[in-house]
């Protein structure tokens, strides 16, 4: 099936507060690119998948999509889009499940000067090896 129609039938079966939700995080972005929002504001749900995927392009407009479900805590509709897209033999830009894309490899040691603010990435779901944390003062 394609992308388009994929996204489509997404975001045709969402409720319409959800629905408001979803071009809400679009438009704010978060680890893309936000759509401005004048373009989300009165789109429908052709609209937005069409912008989307104007933006973005296909492959990250299918995970875009699958993120922001994610956010929203609609994980159903974030699984079955994503094993939908899997299906139809784009694999590429949205992992199955049953193996999920490794986030980047993070630095060995992040250091700072006195006063300094350090931005480490998120760990959650990690079970590779230990973890020594030294924070001196």
């Amino acid at each position: 099936m394609a992308v388009l129609d994929l996204l489509l039938e997404t975001l045709e079966d969402l409720l319409e507060k959800d629905f408001k939700k979803f071009k809400w995080w679009l438009g704010n972005g978060g680890d893309f690119s936000p759509i401005p929002r004048s373009y989300l504001e009165k789109a429908d749900q052709m609209d937005t998948v069409t912008k989307m995927i104007e933006t973005y392009g296909e492959e990250m407009a299918v995970k875009i999509a699958v993120d922001v479900l994610k956010k929203m805590c609609n994980n159903n509709a974030a699984e079955k889009l994503k094993n939908r897209y899997a299906a139809g033999g784009n694999t590429s830009a949205v992992a199955p499940s049953a193996a999920p894309a490794a986030p980047p490899a993070a630095p060995a040691s992040i250091m700072a000067q006195q006063g300094s603010v350090i931005f480490a990435p998120n760990i959650s779901g990690c079970t590779t090896g230990t973890w020594n944390i030294n924070i001196p003062k």
